[in-house]
């Protein structure tokens, strides 16, 4: 997208031992700030189209950016189909339209003659929520996920291959980012559940983790384990309701953080399968308690743990129609039985 920026890029000079700064010549360059506007576990990104006041999902789990179809109605654009492009999302595979933006502005950016994919049957929230903002815009910056704060800073980093980017000090824990294609780029993270590993994605547009009934049978749990109890149901972009479960796990890791004795979400999320398809979706309820950078630029990811419930497990998962109570918690410290949060903290 060709974007006006209004203002000036600043250099971050990175805090460090003042040897470190004296060999570094590595800056964290801002260029802007996204406000958030959260809806319980919904990170909603204001923006304006053709002059219309609405909201994007911010979504790093969806490789494209993309307007509902019932948004387009109501917004009065015309779309038209892309031949042999469809999205795989959770509850099936939907074909891909294209609508012509005139205006478009997201926080500082502007842009003229957009052409925006349009797919999807139904709303993924309110009216006014009217489609995602997703990995293909998001990852061409380092982003500092401050979801306590409802705020996510972009930054273009200079000269910081090898430097630490957890940058408001204190301990951290970090994780290699995963290879993933241009044309369907996602933040892929390995965790760990019941000491197995599993492929996950980093998805801001799930309101809670889950993990597919595959993996979570790698891990030692079916529907028909001892203690499993059936949750509702949930959807994603596709047009299909999918079957949710809860599960007790002994542990779940990610780099040098454990979570022991936590209850965690699966259900058959993906009917279309596929090479890209994640074993689990690492939501918005683990960023809650974390502070993280998503440093595309090292692919890697730092994070501290900031406090709360970790794994929401009940409460809608993916979508819901209107504004709701924050939904009960599970997956932290005071959690029943006891989760246990073990964080050996890197320290800068």
């Amino acid at each position: 997208m060709r974007a006006r920026v209004a203002g000036a890029i600043v250099g971050v000079l990175l805090a460090m031992p003042a040897a470190a700064a004296e060999s570094s010549k590595c800056q964290l360059l801002s260029v802007g700030t996204l406000d958030l506007v959260m809806d319980g576990n919904a990170p909603l990104v204001p923006v304006e189209v053709n002059a219309q006041k609405v909201y994007l999902l911010m979504d790093t789990g969806a490789a494209m950016g993309m307007l509902t179809t019932p948004a387009a109605a109501r917004l009065n654009l015309t779309h038209h189909w892309l031949p042999n492009l469809y999205v795989d999302g959770v509850g099936g595979r939907v074909s891909v339209d294209v609508a012509r933006i005139k205006d478009f502005s997201l926080g500082l950016w502007t842009t003229h003659n957009l052409d925006f994919p349009v797919a999807g049957n139904h709303d993924i929230g309110p009216p006014n929520v009217v489609g995602l903002l997703g990995e293909s815009f998001l990852s061409r910056f380092d982003l500092d996920l401050d979801i306590a704060h409802s705020r996510v800073k972009l930054f273009k980093p200079q000269d910081c291959d090898d430097v630490v980017l957890a940058y408001w000090g204190g301990a951290y824990n970090e994780a290699d980012i995963g290879r993933s294609s241009q044309t369907n780029p996602k933040i892929w993270l390995t965790v760990k559940v019941n000491g197995t590993e599993l492929r996950a994605a980093l998805d801001t547009g799930a309101y809670t983790s889950v993990m597919t009934e595959r993996a979570a049978e790698k891990a030692g749990v079916t529907k028909d384990s001892p203690g499993v109890t059936r949750s509702g149901t949930s959807h994603g972009i596709g047009n299909d309701a999918v079957d949710d479960y809860i599960g007790v796990f002994d542990s779940f890791e990610l780099g040098d953080e454990q979570i022991r004795h936590v209850r965690l979400r699966f259900g058959e999320l993906f009917s279309h399968g596929g090479r890209e398809i994640p074993e689990m979706l690492l939501g918005l309820d683990f960023l809650r308690a974390h502070r993280m950078f998503v440093a595309h630029s090292q692919r890697k990811v730092y994070f501290t743990y900031v406090g709360g419930p970790i794994f929401q497990v009940t409460g809608p998962r993916l979508r819901r129609v209107a504004p709701q109570p924050e939904p009960l918690a599970d997956g932290a410290p005071t959690a029943a039985p006891p989760a246990t949060v073990t964080d050996t903290g890197k320290h800068p």
